[in-house]
């Protein structure tokens, strides 16, 4: 079938408007529908059944929706729904079960767990992806509409349209390899996140019932024998860690750190903070390497190390009905078959089978899971602290080698070519006593300004982007659920001095490089000036306090001065997109409260992305960040 990519609106108070509007990805034709319209709703209910529809938070929202719909409910009963749905977070089958909807059925994807992002909404897609139009409700959702307000609504419904459908072309191989292990499996997983869908099939392939068991009050850890080391430090870290007793946190179900592992680890010169996750080093910032004849840059990861650990440690998790075994059998199944299908070149059954396996660690800590299971979950990530931990102790061994910089799977290593065969040798005797894969990548450059935000230029002259400095959009290689962007061009730039020891701005047209997306909760609005305005009330003896902020006063004997007000312009949602702009405008500012949105002085709201560079761009000021990350990053220009 088709795709029909759809949304949803339901506006007004006294007299609710009801709107679907959609467009078939495959012929571009577009629908729109009226619930007031009985032809309308019939022809809709023909138009669901004959495609397959494509949402984003379809599942809670638009389909209890069209359910109603169907059902011949009145768009007043819609709306009285929708608001329910909106303030109390509401799951779909806890709408259908309290409204009386019965449930309508229809081939349905919702992005929204398929996209990458935690609680990201689709206007925060929209400046990910570089959507041309980030289109705002053109009235309040409780207004009444005229006739002539009609038009507005469809145009806004139908920009979502727009970005619901860049949205599921961007997600094409997430979708594929849904749609393959759908099929593998015999169940629908197009609309999973890849957590959900690692949970849904090992419970099936496990046998594993979900169950409501009260959370443990503490767990416990005990060293795997893969750990081994002499240093005393680590020793007495390990026997720390074997009497304590990790609280577990009632409000997520996850171990809680404990007071002695939030100072660093010291090993020689480098600092190394543990705790719950991963390992961090915190002696490489504002850090630049670069390799030559007589110094190399290594950085060492460890393979699939969580899964790994999983596997080689001799871990189980506690599950009832003595499936702990039966887990851990299959998850080794998955893995091997994983390794197979990569070896084969078969990059469909890798992906999806990688899904599984990274998923599923997601999966241990939380509450919510029917393989919940935070021992194994804090084993795993103790463990893999550890084994670094030793590494690292071993590896230093060797004077002159030292490792700068350490980050929950891989080290930075920099040594001399005649260290290398020694320092290989170390790695190989870890990797035969854990079990664990290595991969090297030489670095010819690495500038840091701290562990988790990097650039890396490798021998092969590809670039490694790290948090800060990461790609924005939908996807990053650094940032495992996308990144907004954050004017991509200085980065591009930094990227460029460091390859070739200069940058031109010259060399960029893209209008999408120089924009940055921003979060803004409540709403903000760019005003066209300002004014000041002495309108301090005393809200109590000595008390000071403007009329929107009661509530934040400031104490003083005299009122203070007065304050700067800006007026004009139009308020707009909760995203921003914006670029530097040599105009003197006032910055960007939240509606709730006046106070500016971070990081927009000199800018320009930009919620309509131009064809061309603007004129008005302030060039010096892309070239002035450039030169801040530069000397973030450790080079003195």
């Amino acid at each position: 079938m088709n795709h029909l990519v759809l949304d949803t609106e339901i506006v007004g108070k006294e007299n609710p408007t009801f709107l679907v509007c959609g467009e078939v990805v495959e012929t571009g034709k577009k629908h729109t529908f009226w619930g007031h319209n009985d032809k309308h709703m019939a022809k809709l209910y023909h138009v669901l059944k004959g495609h397959t529809v494509v949402t984003f938070n379809g599942n809670n929202f638009d389909a209890p929706l069209l359910a109603a719909a169907m059902m011949g409910h009145t768009s007043m009963f819609i709306k009285q729904v929708a608001t329910d749905i909106v303030e109390t977070q509401a799951r779909s089958w806890q709408t259908y079960k309290k409204w009386g909807i019965e449930f309508f059925e229809f081939d349905h994807i919702d992005l929204i767990e398929v996209a990458p992002g935690v609680m990201i909404s689709l206007k925060t897609y929209a400046g990910r992806m570089g959507y041309k139009t980030m289109v705002d409700m053109p009235v309040h959702h409780d207004t009444d509409l005229t006739p002539e307000q009609y038009k507005l609504l469809i145009k806004y419904c139908q920009n979502d349209v727009g970005v619901t459908k860049a949205l599921f072309h961007e997600l094409k191989d997430q979708r594929a390899l849904r749609q393959n292990m759908s099929e593998a499996y015999g169940m629908d997983l197009r609309s999973k996140s890849d957590a959900q869908i690692a949970e849904v099939i090992l419970k099936k392939q496990c046998g594993i019932a979900r169950t409501n068991a009260d959370l443990p009050l503490l767990v416990r850890y005990k060293a795997p024998a893969l750990i081994r080391t002499d240093h005393p430090g680590i020793l007495e870290l390990i026997e720390l860690l074997e009497k304590q007793n990790f609280k577990i946190n009632p409000m997520n179900g996850s171990p809680v750190a404990p007071d002695f592992l939030k100072e660093p680890f010291r090993i020689n010169e480098g600092y190394y903070q543990c705790g719950i996750g991963g390992l961090h080093s915190t002696h490489d910032t504002q850090m630049c390497l670069e390799a030559d004849e007589d110094r190399l840059l290594s950085d060492f990861d460890v393979v699939s190390y969580y899964p790994n650990i999983m596997l080689r440690a001799g871990l189980t998790p506690h599950l009832s009905g003595g499936k702990g075994q039966v887990f851990i059998d299959e998850y080794r199944h998955i893995y091997d078959e994983r390794m197979k299908a990569k070896a084969a070149g078969n990059k469909v059954m890798s992906n999806s089978l990688k899904i599984m396996l990274n998923g599923t660690f997601g999966k241990l800590g939380s509450m919510y899971c029917s393989f919940y299971a935070p021992e194994l979950m804090l084993a795993v990530t103790i463990t893999g602290q550890l084994n670094l931990l030793c590494l690292i102790v071993e590896i230093e061994k060797i004077k002159g080698v030292r490792v700068r910089s350490a980050n929950t799977d891989g080290i930075l290593v920099d040594h001399k070519p005649s260290h290398r065969t020694r320092l290989l040798k170390i790695i190989a005797a870890n990797a035969k006593r854990t079990g664990f894969e290595y991969e090297e990548t030489p670095y010819i450059k690495y500038a840091a300004k701290d562990v988790n935000n990097y650039l890396a230029i490798t021998a092969e002259n590809k670039v490694k982007r790290k948090g800060l400095y990461g790609e924005g959009g939908v996807f990053s290689p650094s940032t495992p659920g996308g990144k907004n962007p954050t004017m991509e061009v200085c980065t591009q730039m930094a990227i460029d001095y460091l390859k070739h020891g200069r940058f031109n701005i010259y060399d960029y047209n893209e209008p999408k490089d120089f924009m940055s997306v921003r979060n803004v909760k409540g709403g903000g609005v760019q005003h066209t000036s300002t004014i000041m305005v002495n309108d301090w009330e005393e809200v109590a003896p000595k008390e000071w306090a403007y009329p929107c902020q009661i509530t934040a006063t400031i104490k003083r004997k005299s009122p203070p001065p007065p304050r700067e007000v800006g007026i004009g312009g139009v308020p707009f949602g909760r995203v921003a997109r914006w670029y530097m702009t040599t105009q003197s405008l006032p910055c960007i500012s939240y509606v709730s409260n006046g106070n500016k949105v971070p990081k927009t002085d000199g800018a320009k709201l930009c919620l309509t992305l131009p064809s061309k560079l603007p004129k008005d761009l302030d060039r010096n000021w892309y070239i002035s960040e450039t030169n801040d990350i530069l000397r973030s990053i450790g080079l003195k220009i």
